[in-house]
């Protein structure tokens, strides 16, 4: 068991980052507008002495938040925003909250309350002794588009610190080593010329028709691209009517791929099949890029102290009434999940520590902690805060993060968080260790931000 001062901390303060878990569970916002969230976030933080700077590279609800000085600098990755569609109680059946609203169904409430906690607890234990060090938390909007950090990253706003960690909910305690994807996020919108579909069709130019052969294309451009990569895609406007010939019709892909090349190089030949599309039936095309994230490099030594940290504090211990609640959950999900560890469905809540599994493995999930792993030692590790047989982004998971199934392991996680960063900083020789990694990791390779500079962060009202 640890005697850590940002620990303690940390165990002080959990019915508060609990209350603001929920707090923030019951105002979900979607990406790019968790105005309610930042600002209270950004509130404790300089409440409690930290220099926050917002807005951030142009997101409205971006920021940094800075205290300390000198070296090691660490910095803490928060993220907030909801998932649209998902909101749901804190029940064992399906029922929204709000019909058709969001919700936590990824557990980023969790995020935000674990990694302020976290930040505050390790500048209280640098205050009370006196240390030299820097912590940093970064608040990441925009992370379910996959884009909230790459603008930061572009922004230059992740220069001088040391080495980055970051929490996410997970149905484990341990530190996943798979490679998950670099996405390209791209909206094709087609215009063509409205005209009634009955009585004159020939001076139309159907915008629906273009996005139409734009999918079929795609779909044949599968058999001719590396293995790996997916395409996937969604019409999201095909029409107003049957018999209006369509003036404007928009498509939405998202390709993925273990190495950015291969997204970069199926993304340039998806525009051409747009192109073809439009050809074909008289209309244009408008390339809409939302943006891009590269795959994540997962840093060893960093894994490695973060299990320690984990092994230290002692894997949380579940009420029998939580266990109950996560077993009537599990019976609501598939029996069968695909993971790459052990699943027992008889185990409603893991309370073991599993440490580093699937090393070197690929994922087809996605994060813009990605684009941070490029730029300097980066890891996430995971804690139990849902049901064993949940899936991310699933209304299960939201019954839980708004629950004390969700809340405990959220505590677990700042305590981690806070207990990790205090080892990187007293043992400055990790830090160097990780680093060291990284560079190693980095040969080769050259991280251009995969979001062009005319491409800014939507404004939404």
């Amino acid at each position: 068991m640890t005697t850590s001062r940002a620990v303690q901390e940390i165990e002080q303060m959990a019915p508060q980052l609990a209350a603001l878990s929920r707090e923030l569970w019951e105002h979900p916002e979607v990406a790019f507008t968790e105005r309610y969230t930042s600002r209270r976030l950004m509130s404790i933080l300089r409440e409690e002495g930290f220099a926050v700077d917002n807005p951030v590279a142009g997101l409205e609800t971006g920021f940094v938040a800075r205290w300390g000085h000198g070296k090691p600098c660490i910095a803490i990755l928060a993220e907030f925003d909801a998932l649209p569609g998902f909101s749901q109680k804190t029940q064992t059946t399906e029922e929204p909250e709000v019909p058709g609203g969001a919700g936590h169904a990824c557990g980023h409430n969790l995020m935000g309350a674990a990694h302020t906690g976290a930040a505050i607890a390790v500048k209280r234990e640098l205050e009370a002794r006196g240390m030299e060090g820097t912590v940093v938390l970064y608040g990441c909007p925009a992370e379910e588009v996959l884009t909230g950090k790459v603008f930061m990253a572009r922004a230059g706003l992740f220069d001088g610190c040391d080495c980055a960690i970051n929490f996410h909910p997970d149905s484990v305690n341990g530190v996943d080593m798979h490679v998950l994807a670099g996405i390209d996020n791209i909206k094709f919108n087609f215009h063509g010329t409205i005209s009634h579909a009955a009585a004159r069709p020939y001076d139309g130019r159907s915008a629906s028709d273009a996005a139409e052969l734009m999918n079929v294309g795609a779909n044949y451009l599968r058999e001719h691209i590396p293995d790996g990569v997916r395409i996937h895609y969604v019409t999201t406007d095909g029409g107003k009517a049957p018999n209006i010939v369509a003036n404007f019709a928009q498509t939405w892909y998202y390709i993925r791929a273990r190495e950015r090349a291969a997204v970069d190089e199926v993304y340039k030949r998806l525009v051409d099949v747009a192109k073809g599309a439009a050809l074909m039936t008289g209309t244009t095309v408008e390339v809409d890029f939302q943006g891009g994230c590269y795959p994540n490099v997962q840093n060893k030594v960093l894994a490695q102290v973060i299990t320690q940290s984990m092994e230290e504090i002692g894997a949380p211990v579940f009420t029998p009434e939580e266990k109950e609640y996560a077993a009537q959950l599990n019976r609501t999900c598939p029996q069968s999940p695909r993971r790459p560890y052990p699943v027992d469905p008889d185990v409603p809540l893991d309370e073991t520590i599993l440490g580093l599994y699937d090393e070197g493995n690929f994922a087809y999930n996605a994060s813009d902690i990605g684009d941070v792993s490029h730029l300097m030692p980066s890891t996430m590790f995971g804690t139990v805060c849902y049901n064993m047989l949940s899936d991310l982004h699933s209304w299960q998971v939201a019954a839980c993060t708004g629950h004390s199934i969700g809340q405990r392991g959220m505590i677990f996680a700042a305590k981690v968080l806070a207990l990790t960063a205090m080892k990187l900083i007293e043992d400055p020789k990790l830090v160097e260790q990780a680093q060291a990694e990284w560079r190693q990791q980095m040969k080769g390779i050259q991280y251009i931000c995969p979001i062009p500079p005319e491409v800014q962060p939507p404004v939404i009202p």
